[in-house]
């Protein structure tokens, strides 16, 4: 899976619920242009940073271990 199946909805999320935030009775006094900026640069700055928090493979798994270890302690031989 790529990172940007994930982090499209990630932006898709804040932006609506920045949109709902900002649509409430508290915040009439701040204009459309800086609701929409305020909307664009939260979608923005999320996407960045679910970017760096996804690390640069995210389908990268460890191998399963050929041998089980967690049962075969010193002592606990069979």
């Amino acid at each position: 899976m790529k990172k940007s199946k994930v982090i499209v909805p990630i932006m898709v999320v804040v932006a609506v619920l920045a949109t709902i935030i900002l649509n409430k009775e508290d915040y009439n006094e701040v204009t459309i242009i800086n609701k929409i900026l305020i909307i664009a640069g939260a979608a923005i700055v999320s996407s960045i940073i679910g970017y760096f928090l996804l690390g640069s493979d995210i389908d990268k798994i460890d191998p399963k271990p050929m041998n089980n270890t967690f049962n075969n302690k010193k002592g606990n031989s069979k």
